[in-house]
Parts: C-alpha cells; structure tokens; sequence
C-alpha cells in the first residue's frame, strides 16, 4: 500500500512527521511457527560487558544563530540529551552536579560537526519560494567523562543493553482502527525522532493479514493476545498503542509489557497528533529504564584538603585551578597554600572522596599521587 492511498489521519501525521531519522527497523515477514525467545532478553549474568554504544554519547541541537554563545548553548543542550539517554530520566539535568557541568559542557567534547537539514522532508518552503533549513549541532562526547559526570551526579545509568519493543500501533481516523506496518514508516517519525533522543528504537511488524485482523486486539490493548505475534518477530518486548481524535485534539492510550509482564500503562492528550505519538518512546524509555538503570553509589558529601604538584608555571597553576573550580562534583573551592611548585586546596564536595577520585581519573589534568598525600591531605599530580 503506498502513503498515498493511507486514511486521513495516516496522511496528516506523515506530513507532519519531525525530520529526525527513524529508529525503526523493517522486520521480516514471521515465519509460520513461534520461535520462542526467553523471557529475559537482557545481558545474561556473568556475561562480558556490551561495548559502549557510541550514538547514546552522542547528541543533537539546533543552532539558532553563529555566534559563541548560541555554539555554547547548543552543546549544553546536546550534552544534556545525552545525560537524559543514558539515565533514562527526563529531569536529569536539573540535577545541581549535572547543572554545573553543562555550563562547562565544552570540556566533555570529542567531536562536533554542523549540518543543515529542510524543516520538513516535503521542501516547505518560505514565502517567496525560498527554501526552509535548519542548522544543527551534532556533538559526541568523551565516554569516560560523561559516565563520570553520571555516577558524581549520583543518577543511574541505563546501559547499551537495551530492548527494541515491537510497536503494535492501531489508529483511528473516525472511520474505525487500522495497523501501521512497516510500509508506513512516515507516519511514526514523531515516536521515532523521541525515541533517538530518550536512546531507545523500535520495530514495526510487516501488516500480514493475520496481524491486520488482530486491530482490535490492539485497540484494547490485550498485550497477552499479541505476545505470540511479537514472538514470532524473536521480541520479547511489546509496545501497544492507539491515537485517536478526541474532542479538538489527539489522544495516544499505551501499554507496555515483556513476555508476560505488563511493565507500564499511560495516556497522553495534545491537540498534536505528533506530540501525541511521540509520548509512546517517552513512556516506553521511562518504564525500560526504571526496570534496568543502576544508581551508583557516591556517598556522603565531603570536604577534603588537596595538595597538587607538578606546577612549574603560571600557566599551570592557572590550568589546576580552573580544572578544579569547573568540576561539577565541586561545590567551593578555597586557597589554603601556595608555593612555587604546588597548591593546597580546601574543596566542599558534592559527592564523597573515593567517586570524587574516580571522577579525577575519568579526566586527563590531575592524577593521584602518593607521594604529595599524608592522613590529612588527599596529594596529586598535574598531569603534562
């Protein structure tokens, strides 16, 4: 079925559709018989840990002008995405350790690059004829450090390790429920474009007849009826939807589950029928998330002596100092002593010593040193 000949609703919501890239993947056509998958699809106990996704590090902002400031903001914003993907909560950059870090968010850098894009993927144009572009800011950040960053904030961290629900979605444009299909894959870019930011994809089954004849299995959102049809797919986690008008807006019911475990259940009303949509990766990333995110354990807030060597300039001391009052995990910093080559530094904590250490080592200016420490001074080393 081609996008031309979808109902009403289908129509509206692929030109509407954000420009983000989708994060569904084209599922083959089931084989005859279930294949059975196990009932926990996560990382067996034991096993060696998953290699870091790369793209979870990894986040997108608008420009909205070429100037500093703007590039500044931008890659707060980008870097905040990243800490939402990988702790899985929405207000993870409200955290106050996660606050200081984003107004130093250039420090966790790797790589950035800009590119334009039309606003939609139809060639809207401005009055005039004039093409419409939006400029952004794509920027990858250090692993070490964000992760770092994660653990000193005191938030969980979701791992790489994550599911891909099957999205069994149904929608109804007055003229009674009909399946989205992988042949229908505009009509879920707003979910799909969420769902790249909360980290999280999805897949869409191929709409065999079987699958279009159980619509309103989905409208009721039965998981339990359809776990079969997402087993044969090999997809232990399922993603249950419908949209419909509702008054002078949209509203989007959801249920999702794993195996036989009902995991989540939420609505959402916007007079946006993508707004509406893109509210199923929002649950979704939050439920999968509350199940499998581990908060790490910082301890107590401390205040400790440091003493810093390996200061040969001024440059250097210019270089501790700033590294040090720039640390999210640093709440004040206080000048103790100063001599030719070295620093003793009072620091209030957000965090206890041993993450403090650890967020040090994520980083590549100060390192422990042994030697520069007794019972009452923690000592390191400016690194070259």
């Amino acid at each position: 079925m081609r996008l031309r000949t979808l109902p009403a609703c289908l129509t509206l919501l692929a030109c509407l559709a954000l420009p983000a890239a989708a994060q569904f993947e084209t599922v083959p056509t089931p084989a005859p018989e279930p294949v059975p998958v196990p009932a926990d699809d996560s990382t067996p106990a034991g096993a060696e840990a998953a290699p870091r996704d790369m793209a979870l590090y990894t986040g997108e902002s608008e420009l909205m002008g070429q100037g500093a400031g703007e590039r500044r903001a931008a890659t707060a914003r980008a870097l905040a995405q990243v800490v939402v993907k990988l702790t899985g909560e929405p207000l993870a950059s409200a955290n106050p350790v996660v606050r200081r870090a984003l107004s130093n968010a250039a420090a966790f850098v790797l790589a950035e690059q800009t590119g334009e894009e039309p606003v939609d993927q139809h060639g809207n144009t401005a009055i005039g004829g004039v093409p419409v572009y939006k400029t952004s800011l794509q920027v990858q950040f250090d692993p070490n450090k964000v992760d770092a960053l994660i653990a000193g904030a005191g938030l969980p961290y979701w791992g790489a390790e994550r599911p891909r629900p099957l999205l069994w979605l149904a929608i109804d444009d007055g003229r009674g429920p009909r399946l989205v299909s992988s042949q229908q894959l505009n009509v879920v870019k707003p979910l799909a474009g969420r769902g790249t930011e909360r980290g999280l994809s999805f897949a869409l089954p191929a709409g065999s007849s079987v699958e279009q004849a159980a619509v309103q299995t989905i409208w009721s959102r039965n998981p339990g009826q359809m776990q079969a049809l997402s087993e044969r797919y090999g997809a232990g986690t399922q993603l249950l939807g419908r949209l419909f008008r509702e008054g002078q807006g949209w509203t989007a019911d959801w249920v999702l589950s794993r195996g036989g475990e009902e995991l989540s259940r939420w609505s959402f009303s916007d007079p946006s029928p993508q707004r509406a949509l893109a509210s199923g990766a929002d649950g979704a990333a939050d439920a999968i998330a509350r199940r499998d995110a581990v908060r790490a354990v910082v301890g107590e807030p401390e205040s400790i002596e440091v003493r810093i060597t390996g200061l040969a300039s001024a440059g250097d001391f210019a270089r501790a100092m700033g590294y040090l009052q720039t640390l999210p995990v640093v709440a004040e910093l206080a000048v103790v002593e100063a001599t030719p080559d070295s620093l003793r530094l009072g620091l209030k904590l957000a965090v206890d010593r041993a993450t403090f250490d650890g967020f040090l080592a994520a980083g590549d200016v100060l390192a422990a040193d042994a030697a520069a420490s007794d019972e009452a001074t923690a000592g390191y080393r400016l690194r070259p």
